[in-house]
């Protein structure tokens, strides 16, 4: 088990690392004062972005709408609208990240260096219902070497959003990986989107009233929690949560998600905000056919990961959750076991080897 988890964490480190475009932005890979540049958002001349540092197959661009975001153009009922500009999203992109340091409560507060990075990826439309709409996020890549030999692909279950109507039930992050579960009301024809790790865990979760205009949708969130993102867990320890508004704006040649973003020492102590935003551009001609390779494998698999976790969620009004268990994050397992299951197809091996993974990881009693 332990060699297994070895090699999944080469193979995870090593698609990561593809999910990034070279980040030679700049003259310093160093933080700087804020009080000391003019320009915050676009600071490439005096500092260095952080990310990966490999150059992907550059994707053709799609600018034909989708079928989806066609009929939302000509529907007429509100409703209907809101969940066709949530299905517009589905579809092969390049998406691009950006996330950049703006300010500080501090007056010489050192600003971090912008990170950036992109990556090509499927979203695949798992659960479409009435009220309900789920989207799941798969990352493709292929590479080109010095001699111009084509590499891949590259792959990586990604992360999920789940979009319900009118939902009363919102997860709250808490800080020091504890959740918990809010009731709302005044949601009425308001959509909340909770959004997944790879693993399937938790991430965050708000909600918000989409708005229709001619040629774009938009749906603004409410404040929400958020625990660290994975590009910060290794380089910040000076905050442990952020407190975010989201935007997305869904447009005929796909769609962006804009981020502005507290950093919070909980309990209560501000230490900046970063501006964030992915593009997601629709591309054609594309290979996502190991993506969906793999979905048509695991897809059982991760439907039971899914029920578990909703399970614990409707159950549950508060949870707290461990890093690692022996040493070893929780998406290690679930890849791990997901790749197991695509030899065996076992449901019910599958589910006991779930149902404790989770327990490993998930306790009632916070501290």
């Amino acid at each position: 088990m332990f060699m297994k988890l070895k090699y999944f964490a080469f193979f995870l480190i090593l698609s990561t690392s593809v999910i990034a475009e070279t980040s030679n932005y700049g003259l310093s890979n160093k933080k700087v004062n804020q009080s000391q540049i003019n320009w915050l958002l676009d600071r490439h001349n005096i500092q260095e972005a952080r990310g990966g540092t490999s150059s992907g197959l550059e994707p053709e661009l799609n600018k034909n709408p989708s079928k989806y975001f066609i009929k939302l153009q000509d529907s007429k009922k509100k409703k209907e609208k809101d969940r066709l500009a949530i299905l517009s999203m589905a579809g092969d992109y390049r998406a691009n990240f950006e996330f950049t340091e703006i300010f500080g409560s501090n007056p010489n507060y050192k600003l971090d260096n912008p990170y950036k990075s992109w990556g090509t990826e499927t979203i695949m439309i798992i659960q479409n219902s009435e009220n309900f709409i789920s989207l799941q996020h798969v990352l493709v890549m292929f590479m080109k070497d010095k001699d111009g030999n084509l590499k891949g692909p590259y792959l990586q279950k990604h992360w999920r959003q789940d979009w319900s109507y009118e939902d009363e039930k919102i997860l709250e992050f808490q800080g020091g990986n504890k959740w918990s579960v809010k009731r709302k009301d005044k949601v009425k024809n308001s959509w909340s989107q909770a959004v997944y790790q790879v693993d399937d865990s938790p991430r965050y979760e708000s909600y918000g009233i989409w708005f229709h205009e001619e040629g774009v949708s938009r749906w603004v969130s409410k404040t929400t929690n958020r625990p660290l993102p994975r590009r910060e867990h290794s380089v910040r320890d000076d905050y442990n949560l952020l407190k975010g508004i989201n935007k997305i704006s869904v447009l005929p040649w796909g769609w962006v998600m804009e981020e502005n973003n507290d950093k919070i020492k909980t309990p209560i102590k501000y230490v900046g905000t970063e501006y964030g935003l992915a593009r997601y551009q629709k591309i054609k001609n594309y290979d996502f056919n190991a993506a969906h390779k793999y979905w048509l494998e695991t897809k059982g698999y991760w439907k039971i990961v899914r029920e578990s976790w909703s399970d614990i969620i409707n159950k549950q009004k508060v949870f707290c959750m461990k890093k690692s268990y022996e040493e070893t994050p929780l998406f290690m397992y679930h890849f791990l076991q997901a790749e197991e299951f695509k030899k065996s197809r076992d449901i019910v091996k599958a589910k006991k080897d779930i149902d404790e993974t989770i327990g490993n990881f998930i306790s009632y009693k916070c501290k």
